[in-house]
């Protein structure tokens, strides 16, 4: 069966295009001395996250811990959570996991900690912890380095607790790769500031936890990482591709539709709506929701819940009815997620169809 036989609308993925987005990474880090720790927020998918750890990756980074159960039932058992747990029903799932698997999490405050030392403890389990610092995306982190290294005081005396190091998520970069280097040196200001905090406290810090898709082939510029955690690189996506982070031969996912009215003029409907795609805009100064491969000049404009509104009044061949179409997602994480399957190809032959593991695991 080739993807143009598949019904609609459907999420379609390269697996040639993964491989080698696979091995592109892992071979930069081993070039550099980096661990990659992939976050498999975007697939979602043990297989994948098994293909990333044969091809080198020390373990992977999940955002919740119902993705961490997901993993580890599939035999990955270096796991990081990196999410602040701060209910004590988590903190135990936490600490169940951490008796058979490697389990680390990151944080950023007293409560977080005692709640995981309280549910290590009684587990009998360790747990080993990264202090968050914000490094200027203004999401969570401690500010300065006074407040990690007490922080990282804090759980080195708390039971069931190990200070691995620090943790940051350079998620404010999202400027053209070529473009980056004035923002990194700024995130290695703040970088040194803590190191050096540390180094006067007399901590060792063994984990320095950091990287992105938009920064991954730049992460060596950062001082003192020792690991990354890209999620999206495997894949791609719109705004990725926007950046220079790849070009369209290195996008691997794309949203299969069909156009089911062209009625209106100047429009044509597709049959993915706001259930099928994320509704995540574009960085500017794109806009729309999608790139649409066979015909650039038609926009995404905009969605129904099942109709996808698409601008054609600049092509020059409008869409017809029946005609199928493949666009590449704005955001490419939270269009897997509203899927319980995807179907993977090569050169437009459907291999097999991958199911969404951890889709949903909000908990």
């Amino acid at each position: 069966m080739t993807i143009q036989e598949l019904d609609t609308p459907a999420v379609i993925i390269d697996l040639d295009v993964v491989e080698r987005n696979i091995k592109r990474l892992a071979e930069y880090c081993r070039e550099h001395g980096l661990q990659l720790r992939p976050h498999t927020k975007t697939h979602k998918n043990a297989g994948i996250a098994l293909q990333q750890m044969a091809a080198g990756a020390c373990g992977i980074t999940v955002a919740k811990t119902g993705e961490a159960e997901v993993m580890a039932a599939a035999g990955v058992h270096d796991i990081l959570i990196a999410y602040p747990i701060v209910t004590p029903a988590k903190a135990e799932r936490v600490a169940r996991l951490a008796r058979d698997s490697k389990i680390r999490v990151s944080l950023d405050s007293d409560l977080a900690a005692e709640c995981l030392s309280a549910a290590a403890a009684a587990a009998g389990a360790e747990i080993g912890i990264l202090v968050e610092i914000d490094v200027g995306f203004g999401r969570c982190g401690v500010g300065s380095p006074a407040d990690s290294v007490a922080l990282a005081r804090r759980i080195g005396s708390m039971p069931g607790l190990r200070f691995d190091g620090l943790m940051f998520y350079p998620g404010h970069i999202r400027k053209p790769v070529n473009e980056q280097g004035p923002m990194i040196e700024e995130v290695n200001r703040v970088l040194r500031s803590h190191y050096e905090g540390f180094a006067s406290a007399g901590i060792k810090i063994s984990t320095v936890s950091g990287g992105s898709t938009p920064t991954a082939f730049r992460s060596h510029e950062f001082e003192g990482v020792t690991e990354i955690r890209p999620g999206m690189y495997a894949f791609l996506d719109r705004n990725m591709l926007s950046i220079g982070a790849g070009d369209t031969a290195d996008c691997a996912v794309a949203v299969l539709v069909t156009v089911v009215s062209n009625a209106v003029t100047g429009r044509a409907m597709v049959d993915g709506g706001s259930k099928t795609f994320s509704s995540d805009g574009a960085l500017q100064p794109l806009a729309g929701y999608g790139l649409v491969l066979e015909e650039p000049a038609a926009q995404l404009i905009g969605f129904s819940e099942e109709h996808g509104h698409l601008d054609v009044s600049r092509c020059a061949r409008a869409p017809q009815v029946g005609e199928r179409l493949r666009i590449i997602p704005n955001h490419v994480c939270a269009t897997v997620n509203l899927h319980d399957s995807v179907w993977g190809h090569r050169g437009g032959r459907v291999e097999r169809e991958l199911t969404v593991d951890a889709r949903g695991r909000l908990r």
